[in-house]
C-alpha cells in the first residue's frame, strides 16, 4: 500500500489514475476517497480539486460505456468525494480532527433538513425507491410481509441513509489522515486519534437531538438524532483505543471490542456523548 501511495503522490497524472481506478472497482472505492483526502490534507483543496476533475473526466466516458450513462459518476462525487475533501480541508486549516468531524456532521444534518424541505414527507420518496428496487430485484411480486417492512423502514431511511454516507466519508477521512501520517509523520495519527475530543457544545446538541428523536415518531428530529448520535461512536472508539494503549493491554482487547461493537451501538453512543464531560481517558487511564 505504501508503494501505491508514494506512486500516486509523485504526479497529478498518477493520482488521477489511482483515483479513477479505485472508483471503477467497488471493493476499492475507499482507495479513491482516501487518496483524495490525503492529497487535500497534504497539498490543499485546489490540488485535490484538480485531481478530482481529472478523475471525473476520465470516468465519464468509461461510465457511459459500462453503465450506459456518464452521469453515474456524479453519485460518488456528490455523496463521498466532495464531503471527504471538504472535511480534509477543514482538518488541514484548523488542524483539529474533532472540528473536521463536527463540520461533516453538521453538513449532513443540514442536508437532512433540506431533504425534508424538498420532499415534505421523505417516506413517500423512499416508498417509491423501495418499490422500484423490489421490481428490479425480486422475481416475484412482493407480498404483504414486504409491504409491512416498507411501511416500517421508509420513515427511517432518510436518517439511516445519511448516517451511512457520513460514516463512509468519515472513515475515508480517517484513512487519508492515517496515510498522511504513515508517509510524512509516523505515529502522528495514533496520538491524534487517541486524543480525539468532540466539543461539549456539540455533545449537548447531539444529546438534545437524540432525546428529542427518542420521544417523537419517526421524522426529522429522529433522523437528526440518528446522525448526530452516530458520530459519537467514533468518540467511544477513540476512548477504547486510548485506554488500551495507555494501560499497555494486549491488542486482543480491541479485537473483542470491535466484535461486540455492532451489538452495543447505543451504549457506545452514550459513552461517546458522556465523554466530553466525564473524560473517561483521564479517569480510567491517566497519562503518565
Amino acid at each position: 500500500m505504501r508503494a501505491l501511495l508514494e506512486f500516486a503522490m509523485r504526479s497529478r497524472l498518477a493520482a488521477v489514475g489511482v483515483v479513477a481506478l479505485g472508483a471503477l472497482m467497488p471493493l476499492l472505492f475507499w482507495l479513491s476517497a482516501g487518496l483524495l483526502a490525503l492529497i487535500t490534507l497534504r497539498r490543499g483543496l485546489a490540488e485535490g480539486g484538480l485531481i478530482l476533475a481529472g478523475a471525473t473526466a476520465a470516468l465519464v466516458p468509461i461510465y457511459a460505456v459500462m453503465l450506459g450513462t456518464p452521469l453515474a459518476v456524479l453519485q460518488p462525487l456528490a455523496l463521498i468525494w466532495l464531503p471527504v475533501m471538504g472535511m480534509a480541508q477543514v482538518l488541514r486549516v484548523r488542524v483539529s480532527l474533532a472540528t473536521a468531524i463536527q463540520a461533516g456532521a453538521l453538513v449532513a444534518a443540514g442536508a437532512v433538513v433540506a431533504f425534508y424541505g424538498l420532499y415534505g414527507d421523505p417516506s413517500v420518496f423512499w416508498r417509491q425507491v423501495l418499490e422500484v428496487l423490489s421490481q428490479q430485484l425480486l422475481a416475484a411480486p412482493p407480498g404483504e410481509g414486504w409491504d409491512r417492512t416498507v411501511e416500517q423502514l421508509a420513515p427511517r431511511l432518510t436518517g439511516l441513509w445519511v448516517t451511512n454516507v457520513l460514516g463512509v466519508a468519515l472513515l475515508c477521512l480517517l484513512l487519508g489522515r492515517w496515510w498522511q501520517a504513515m508517509l510524512y509523520n509516523p505515529g502522528g495519527f495514533r496520538s491524534e486519534f487517541h486524543d480525539l475530543h468532540l466539543s461539549r457544545w456539540f455533545a449537548a446538541l447531539a444529546a438534545a437531538a437524540v432525546l428529542a428523536g427518542a420521544f417523537n415518531a419517526p421524522g426529522l428530529l429522529a433522523d437528526l438524532g440518528t446522525i448526530l448520535g452516530a458520530v459519537f461512536i467514533l468518540q467511544a472508539v477513540a476512548v477504547a483505543h486510548a485506554i488500551v494503549a495507555r494501560r499497555g493491554w494486549h491488542t486482543g482487547w480491541l479485537v473483542g471490542f470491535y466484535l461486540v461493537l455492532p451489538l452495543l451501538l447505543r451504549p457506545a453512543v452514550l459513552i461517546g456523548l458522556a465523554d466530553p464531560i466525564m473524560n473517561f481517558r483521564a479517569r480510567l487511564a491517566p497519562e503518565s
